[in-house]
């Protein structure tokens, strides 16, 4: 990201955003969504979503994925938002570790009219390709929602076979709106409870065309949906969110990636329930995804 696309974006910023938090998610462009800025005459979330609901889930996928590429997302979710945590145990005892993410699951629109949109696991490789970020693990979802400053209650709609639906995405959305307007939210603070995660996982070396989702935690920590690989990699549903996160880690003072991390003995528990997670597009300060498509 250029500085002149940088600049457009920080003054075009309608939020608040506190001088310390500004310090951390704005200091390296890895923290910031490296995204152009948001097109003059891009559409508001709901207008998009109703001109691509009656296209197939493929069509639609493809849709979505070059609005996010081209800016058309909120402002406030395109500063990382720092998330730490302190180690009490292994060689980095009384160490902070900080990752950043997404504040909010990835959306389509502007500040004032946004939609939260789920993604299948391909779509999801083309974005974290383009963009250097990954999805999370879930201990970092459990991390996210332990330090979410505003923690939303599930909303399940109705089993049926409108899941995958453009309207039960829209209408999903309508109710989290309705829950966060009753919060002490504002925009660019971290929110957590109210989708299950796409998450990165050890299981898919073994079920590669699955996709692995966690979370939708309740108000006593524990999520309704346990890590689960069920669904294939094409599959994405209203319940579902994408939440990027840097490839940037700190512990201390040391800067690593995020996809070394998750890749050695040593130190993948920092940030992995189930030791270390195979990175098979990642070589070492160089990432190799494929254009996944189905």
């Amino acid at each position: 990201m250029n500085l002149r696309t940088f600049l457009s974006l920080f003054l075009g910023l309608q939020l608040t955003l506190t001088t310390s938090a500004l310090a951390l998610t704005a200091k390296q462009s890895g923290r910031v969504l490296d995204l152009p800025a948001r097109p003059k005459h891009a559409l508001a979330g709901s207008v998009f979503l109703n001109k691509i609901k009656n296209l197939s889930p493929a069509k639609r996928e493809k849709a979505i994925v070059a609005e996010i590429l081209k800016g058309n997302v909120p402002n406030f979710q395109r500063f990382l938002y720092p998330v730490e945590r302190r180690l009490t145990t292994g060689p980095y005892r009384g160490q902070t570790l900080r990752f950043w993410a997404v504040p909010d699951y990835l959306a389509v629109g502007s500040d004032n009219d946004y939609v939260r949109v789920p993604l299948n696991l391909y779509s999801v490789k083309t974005l974290a390709r383009q963009l250097d970020l990954s999805l999370p693990t879930s201990k970092m979802v459990d991390d996210i929602y332990a330090q979410a400053k505003v923690k939303l209650k599930p909303a399940p709609l109705p089993a049926s076979k409108a899941m995958t639906s453009a309207t039960n995405i829209l209408k999903h959305h309508g109710l989290v709106q309705k829950q966060l307007n009753r919060s002490n939210w504002r925009p660019g603070l971290l929110v957590a409870g109210h989708k299950k995660d796409v998450v990165q996982s050890r299981r898919l070396a073994k079920k590669p065309r699955a996709i692995a989702i966690y979370g939708w935690h309740q108000k006593n920590s524990t999520p309704i949906q346990p890590l689960s690989t069920v669904h294939s990699a094409d599959y994405a549903d209203y319940s579902h969110g994408i939440r990027l996160v840097s490839n940037a880690v700190e512990i201390g003072t040391k800067t690593l990636d995020l996809r070394d991390v998750l890749s050695q003995s040593p130190t993948a528990s920092l940030l992995s329930d189930e030791g270390v997670i195979p990175q098979p597009y990642y070589i070492s300060g160089r990432s190799t995804f494929p254009m996944a498509s189905k």
